[in-house]
């Protein structure tokens, strides 16, 4: 069993930290507090509001993105960049001059 003292100050902890909240219970925490101090550093899961205003945030990032695409030319649904090449450049060729 545990002193008084002992199971008083980690049950407070326990509630202050509500690390019942990361599924813990108090048995499991007075056992051995120290394995489960990384929960007290962690954040809790969102709210279903923030989960919300979280997606509506995601999703305006996305089609923000999706606009400086748009006009990018695409083969088949695929961007693709239009190459701009010669097989023998006649200008700032290494070959040139050469015998």
């Amino acid at each position: 069993m545990y002193s008084d003292e002992y199971l008083e100050h980690y049950a407070e902890r326990f509630l202050r930290d509500r690390l019942g909240a990361h599924g813990v219970t108090l048995v499991q925490y007075l056992a051995d507090p120290a394995r489960y101090e990384h929960l007290t550093e962690r954040h809790e899961p969102l709210l279903p509001r923030q989960r919300l205003v979280q997606r509506q945030v995601y999703e305006a990032e996305m089609a923000q993105a999706e606009r400086g695409v748009e006009t990018l030319p695409r083969r088949n649904g695929a961007i693709v960049e239009p190459l701009h090449h010669r097989r023998f450049p006649v200008a700032n060729s290494m070959f040139r001059g050469r015998s």
